[in-house]
């Protein structure tokens, strides 16, 4: 039932290899060589080679019968082995251990060289299809021992998790409460000594913020060559951009001088609840997404509450002030709009940090501190309920 027969096309028209790369992939197939001469020619040899190298299938060799010869042929002594035994013995077709000298059924190949034996083709059937089903039934009982390996080694480590994890979670939420009140400390009691830091920070690096701003190239501005007058609308962009610069660097030193006083808290409090974190995610993930316990996961996909505990002792070092100017800075006056020189960039820049205010400067820096740290502290709070 359900069974195709297949010729191989001559082989001048199509090897015989060809053709069973068309079908192997697609149906089971049980394979017959006929040989009608007394042995295997060259070519014959090289398609078997070819056949065994690219598909190591089983093979059924049939001696057909000379014409005008006897339907029942004379039974050889098994002793007597025929010049096509020999040839497929060396090709690794057949086995000498085979029953009757035929091969290995099931296994290796057989050779019928007596008409009425052709009926072992059914057997020889039974032993290719019963391989397949073997092979099969292999394939199938290694996949359930591979999921069973995972239930039951899921199994532990949710029963392990379900001691652990409360004790991670009280954990990780008593550090990151002590990290958050050490650093409110902090920010309630460095606004006068931010003061001084801002004043004595600006005493150290005024004459190079002057140089810097004397060689600064402005953006989006043509400044002419010729000496004529610059606008006032580009003038004001002008001193815009060193104020800028002046700020930038200024918050840039201010926040360096700020990570020492948090230096202490990274290995007291941040290395041991990373990973405590870490492990409380991954777990957490395998359990909304149980099929990602059969992947290697190259990345967790979000670790929201580590991005949230570092923003919360991250946040007094990557301060960006977003204020107005005019709240730090003297508005600075000049009388006609001059030649953009380096001199004149270098007042600018001069005005600018002697009219700088250094309290309101460190009260922004301190006020900004607190409101990102308070927001960061709930935001990893309602993040920690979550896991």
């Amino acid at each position: 039932q359900e069974v195709d027969i297949v010729v191989v096309p001559c082989r001048g028209f199509q090897a015989a290899e060809a053709t069973l790369a068309e079908f192997v992939d697609q149906v089971l197939p049980v394979v017959t060589f006929a040989i009608s001469e007394p042995q295997l020619s060259p070519s014959d040899q090289t398609e078997l080679r070819e056949i065994k190298e690219k598909f190591s299938l089983p093979i059924f060799f049939f001696r057909v019968p000379e014409p005008g010869g006897e339907l029942i042929s004379p039974k050889k002594p098994d002793k007597d082995k025929s010049s096509l035994y020999f040839q497929l013995l060396d090709l690794e077709y057949l086995s000498p251990s085979g029953p009757c000298g035929c091969g290995v059924p099931g296994s290796q190949s057989m050779l019928v060289e007596q008409l009425e034996k052709l009926r072992l083709l059914s057997t020889f059937s039974r032993q290719v299809l019963q391989k397949h089903l073997v092979e099969a039934a292999t394939r199938l009982s290694e996949v359930h021992c591979r999921c069973l390996d995972i239930f039951i080694n899921q199994a532990f480590d949710m029963q392990r998790d379900l001691q652990i994890t409360p004790k991670r979670l009280e954990y990780t939420r008593r550090k990151e409460n002590e990290l958050y009140e050490s650093l409110m400390g902090i920010a309630n009691r460095k606004q006068e000594e931010m003061k001084d830091m801002i004043v004595e920070t600006l005493g150290s690096m005024k004459e190079e913020l002057l140089e810097d701003a004397a060689s600064m190239e402005f953006r989006d501005i043509i400044i002419p060559e010729n000496g004529e007058p610059v606008s006032s609308k580009d003038i004001k962009c002008c001193i815009k951009q060193i104020q800028e610069l002046i700020i930038s660097r200024l918050n840039q030193a201010v926040a360096n001088k700020l990570i020492s006083s948090v230096d202490y808290l990274r290995e007291s409090f941040v290395g041991t609840l990373e990973r405590c974190l870490k492990s409380l995610e991954e777990s957490w993930e395998v359990s909304v997404h149980p099929s990602r316990a059969l992947e290697k996961p190259k990345d967790v996909s979000v670790h929201i509450t580590s991005n949230y505990l570092k923003q919360v002792l991250w946040c007094c070092l990557s301060l960006i002030l977003d204020f107005p100017f005019c709240q730090i800075i003297q508005r600075i006056t000049w009388v006609s709009p001059p030649a953009i020189t380096s001199d004149w960039k270098r007042k600018v820049a001069q005005d600018a940090i002697e009219s700088l205010s250094a309290s309101k400067l460190a009260k922004s820096i301190c006020s900004q501190f607190r409101t990102r740290l308070n927001s960061s502290h709930e935001a990893f709070a309602a993040s920690l309920r979550q896991v």
